[in-house]
């Protein structure tokens, strides 16, 4: 088992993807340091309405995309094999203009909402989410030339262009901005609009040189295939639908029932509480094709011993992040602004959730991995539900403390269900000593 351990974290360290990582864990840094930013310019009401509207930004570009930001990294890898680069030209044609039309349409109910609901005397979240909408179009024109540099093999140059440019330009405008009179949140929106744009125009001629390069390919004379690429992409599309909600529920059911204000107090909180829980990803993607290989070769006790060393890896480093981060939630909050250091609670009943949840990420990469894709859409789907439920009810007595004891219970269900799943199929554990006795 000792030996198993040191090989798993020396792959985990020494991965293939090491330039990917850099620039994950860069973009994840630059994201982190603009919320510090925006949230002590702009302080807790104001920076409640920027989180508010960011959190249906979220939703809507996955909506818009209707799952053809992942089919086009699919399809192209297929259209590239057969040498079809006619085709490919037609799916990114056919790609882009249901975005468009998909983005315009959400733009259009989205407006008529704001209007009816919102009122004149908040006016500065009205005009944010009306900004949102906008971005909402272009955010999803450009994940759809991100899937094609995916789609090229340039996850890299996707990536950068993403988690580097684009927080790393926003950054520079708003610290610009900030010695503006009226900076609050629409002016950040704005900013983030207008940045995405520009960046956007750098991917769009960075795609053209590389489809270029691609040449003409051989002759292809079949028809566009629409339905089938719709197809494809729909059931992508409900899956991030609800991987999505999840991670936004929280702060969407705290704008709703009890104002963005309570929202931006408790978005730092939540986003600290999920440093925890990093460590225990980077164990999760790394293993997950591990146990693929290990589970299609029919090597149950070797997929047993990977989980079980997974599992102690994640939770070892989730407990040593929960002391550092509780230790000085004071200080770490403090960064924010004042004001927010009165989420303390927030921080912490949200960290030790994540800690206790560590325990069935290993397992639920396997259920992931495995095939039981169906039975893992139904698990999501039943978390987002109860995530739903639990804050509805939660949230008018307690206030975000409610909000936060209902992740905690959405991933506890989570994790039970996945574990039991597994379990049931294939007999493997999230920690099991000795010889397994797993199901074949």
């Amino acid at each position: 088992m000792a030996a198993a351990f040191r090989r798993l974290l020396g792959n985990v360290i020494v991965v293939d993807g090491a330039r990917i990582l850099t620039v994950n864990v860069a973009g994840a840094g630059l994201a982190f340091l603009s919320h510090i930013l925006f949230a002590r310019w702009l302080g807790v009401a104001s920076y409640g309405n920027y989180v508010y509207a960011l959190s249906w930004l979220n939703v809507l570009a996955v909506v818009v995309q209707l799952g053809l930001n992942i089919a086009v990294v699919r399809l192209i890898a297929e259209y590239r094999a057969a040498d079809s680069i006619t085709s490919i030209h037609r799916l990114i044609r056919f790609s882009n203009r249901v975005v468009l039309i998909a983005g315009l349409a959400v733009a259009g109910i989205g407006a008529a909402l704001i209007a009816q609901f919102t009122t004149e005397s908040a006016q500065e979240l009205r005009t944010t989410l009306y900004l949102t909408l906008g971005l909402t179009i272009v955010l999803g024109l450009f994940q759809q030339r991100m899937a094609v540099l995916q789609g090229f093999e340039r996850v890299f140059e996707a990536q950068a262009f993403h988690e580097l440019a684009r927080p790393a330009l926003l950054i520079l405008a708003a610290v610009a901005a900030s010695r503006w009179d009226g900076f609050d949140a629409s002016t950040v929106m704005g900013l983030n609009l207008a940045v995405t744009g520009l960046v956007l125009v750098g991917l769009v001629r960075y795609a053209g040189k590389l489809l270029a390069t691609a040449g003409q390919g051989a002759p292809d004379t079949a028809a566009p295939r629409p339905p089938r690429w719709l197809a494809i992409g729909l059931p992508y599309l409900i899956v991030t639908i609800v991987a999505i909600g999840l991670t936004q529920t929280d702060v969407l059911m705290i704008g709703s029932l009890i104002g963005p204000e309570q929202a931006g107090l408790y978005a730092p909180a939540a986003k600290v509480a999920m440093l925890v829980i990093f460590p225990a990803m980077a164990v999760r993607a790394r293993i997950a094709p591990m146990v693929a290989r290990l589970y299609a070769d029919g090597d149950r006790e070797a997929v047993q011993n990977r989980i079980t060393v997974a599992t102690l890896a994640s939770l070892g480093t989730c407990i040593v992040g929960v002391i550092i981060i509780v230790a000085a939630r004071d200080f770490i909050l403090g960064l924010f602004g004042d004001a927010f250091r009165a989420s303390d609670e927030v921080l912490i009943i949200l960290a030790l959730g994540y800690c206790i949840y560590t325990l069935g990420t290993s397992v639920e990469t396997f259920l992931l991995m495995g095939p039981f894709e169906r039975i893992n859409a139904a698990v999501l789907l039943i978390t987002l539900v109860a995530n739903l439920l639990l804050n509805a009810f939660l949230i008018p007595y307690m206030g975000i403390l409610g909000a936060a004891w209902a992740t905690v219970g959405a991933m506890m269900l989570r994790a039970v269900l996945s574990t039991l799943i597994v379990f049931r199929r294939t007999g493997v554990l999230p920690i099991r000593f000795g010889r397994s006795e797993v199901v074949t």
